[in-house]
């Protein structure tokens, strides 16, 4: 909810009250909304151009990427069959029982280098073996070494003269077999096998990884992963999906947890071509565009922003600039120049309020002389006002003196005094530095600590960075003579006043405070309503009341005297003026 409110100021005031503003937001409007709904438009409809366009071409690739990978599977069945046209290949793996050892050796021999040919045939090669089903041997070639083993299988099948075509999950690679027959009799004598990594394909799927995020994957007839070039997270990649693809002839590609899966089929459906495209890789042209239009859209913003300026500033300026003229007029600066040459209504109303301010002036003015005149007069009156009951008393304590004690405290006393009248009698004007009032108010407490003695206690604070500022003469004299007066003359206990001189804030607070015999709660509530009443008073409150009147004079309403007191224990005046100098 405060955040609400928040937004509605800032908008209240940096829009709503502002008529350039607000002509620069409805050109805004009226020439953004309909760029952006066609930026809108015509972003859907390239999304799904794009995406049309993607597809149609992985499909195209896929296609291309399947039949070059089934031609090189089959260059190794091939590649194998050559190997089957030799003579001497048949009777290398024939038993012969008066065959001698050197020609079994010459034999072996033979069938080594055979084996090794077709091994060094292609990198990719994994084993090349021969089995003879008459002399039960297995013949092998792998990592390099030759092996011969004993054959414990039964011949295959006789009639099978195709190449038999194989996947191993386990060792990630494919096989060609094929049957041996003796040329006489179509006997089959044995077996000759290839196998083959899918590493070979690595160069296929760099190709078919056009983007950054794709992936090319070899699934077999179940759906498992024989080939992971990019070694894309099988936790994307389930069983589930797998099976969903190498089953469905129907669909090229399916969509699947914001992914593509492009699949072909090969080898009579044993193994599987797998691309997959992540959404965000699929549309990274429409982002481009996308793009593209936000570089569009922000110039068109900026160049709408220059011409709502423009067009704003012709037709609002001179509005604005009578409405600054009005804020300096508000602030008391009637020294504005005002150029009126327009002939339009915006014209008429700068010469009318050029001839307005020009009344207003005069009139301030005029009242201006009256208050200095009335400020002068009540002055005059707050100082014939003095009590001159604190006159009678000093001078009975200077007599009293004259019997008890030298002439030195005689002078002391006299010079106190002398000073204070003339503080009082020499002051033109009722303004003051804090300083000069707190030095006059210490020779009035001088006077009083010898008047009163042990009997009162005096505690004195100022604070050294008010000295400079500006209060009404004599407005701490009265309050704390109120103190004495009232507080403290039927007080038989030892009397405490205070004073406490500070900066607050961007004010200062003056707080006087004695212990003397305070006021009863009806006598405050009394004494505060007269105060915020506009009436004389004959009673305690007539200092108060001289004192809170010419400070609100000078400083406004919101300063002047707040008053606190209880019955037998205290009474606090707190003084509040404005942290300034109004002499300078």
């Amino acid at each position: 909810m405060r955040i609400r409110s928040r937004i509605n100021y800032y908008f209240n005031k940096y829009i709503l009250e502002s008529i350039k503003r607000k002509l620069m937001g409805t050109l805004l409007l009226v020439m953004m909304v309909p760029l952006l709904i066609f930026m809108l438009i015509s972003t859907h409809i390239s999304r799904g151009a794009v995406e049309s366009s993607e597809i149609s071409s992985n499909l195209s690739r896929m296609e291309l990427s399947s039949s070059y990978i089934e031609e090189q599977i089959n260059w190794y069945d091939e590649f194998l069959f050559s190997a089957l046209v030799d003579e001497k290949l048949v009777p290398s793996i024939t038993t012969v029982d008066n065959l001698s050892t050197l020609n079994k050796f010459n034999t072996q021999s033979y069938i080594k280098d055979k084996l090794f040919g077709l091994y060094n045939g292609s990198n990719d090669i994994l084993s090349v073996s021969l089995v003879s089903y008459e002399d039960h041997l297995l013949y092998k070639v792998e990592k390099n070494d030759f092996y011969i083993s004993n054959n414990l299988e039964s011949p295959k099948k006789q009639d099978n003269k195709d190449a038999v075509f194989d996947v191993d999950l386990a060792k990630n690679s494919f096989s060609f077999t094929r049957n041996i027959y003796r040329f006489e009799d179509q006997k089959l004598v044995g077996e000759i096998e290839i196998q083959v990594m899918f590493s070979f394909m690595n160069h296929i799927a760099e190709n078919l990884q056009s983007n950054e995020g794709e992936y090319v994957l070899i699934l077999d007839s179940q759906g498992n992963p024989l080939y992971n070039p990019g070694h894309l997270s099988l936790k994307k990649f389930t069983r589930e999906i797998g099976e969903q693809l190498t089953t469905s002839h129907g669909e090229k590609y399916i969509i699947k947890d914001k992914d593509y899966y492009f699949i072909q089929h090969m080898m009579n459906d044993q193994i599987h071509l797998l691309k997959v495209v992540p959404k965000e890789v699929m549309m990274i042209g429409a982002v481009y565009i996308g793009q593209s239009g936000v570089v569009i859209l922000v110039i068109s913003i900026l160049l709408t922003i220059l011409l709502s300026i423009i067009v704003s500033n012709q037709v609002a300026k001179p509005i604005v600039a009578l409405s600054k003229t009005m804020e300096h007029v508000e602030e008391n600066n009637f020294s504005v120049n005002i150029v009126a040459n327009r002939s339009d209504e915006i014209g008429l109303l700068y010469r009318k309020y050029k001839d307005m301010i020009e009344r207003i002036k005069d009139l301030i003015e005029m009242d201006y002389k009256r208050e200095m005149e009335n400020r002068d007069a009540q002055f005059l009156a707050l100082q014939a006002q003095i009590n001159p009951h604190f006159l009678y008393n000093t001078l009975q304590v200077i007599g009293g003196m004259a019997l008890k004690k030298n002439a030195k405290e005689i002078y002391d006393m006299t010079q106190r005094l002398a000073l204070m009248f003339r503080y009082i009698t020499n002051k033109r004007g009722d303004l003051v530095f804090i300083r000069e009032e707190v030095s006059h108010l210490k020779n009035y407490l001088y006077i009083q600590k010898v008047r009163f003695g042990e009997s009162i206690s005096i505690q004195l604070f100022v604070d050294e960075a008010v000295n400079q500022v500006s209060i009404p003469l004599l407005s701490l004299q009265p309050i704390i003579e109120n103190s004495f007066k009232h507080g403290f003359e039927s007080k038989i206990e030892r009397g405490t006043i205070k004073i406490d001189i500070q900066k607050v804030f961007d004010d200062i607070e003056i707080v006087i405070e004695d212990n003397g015999v305070g006021m009863s709660k009806h006598t405050l509530d009394e004494v505060n309503r007269k105060l915020a009443l506009d009436v004389d008073t004959q009673n305690r409150s007539i200092g108060l009341k001289n004192v809170d009147a010419r400070m609100k004079l000078y400083f406004g309403k919101e300063y002047g005297i707040e008053l606190y007191s209880k019955e037998s224990e205290y009474t606090k005046v707190i003084l509040t003026i404005p942290f300034k100098n109004l002499m300078e």
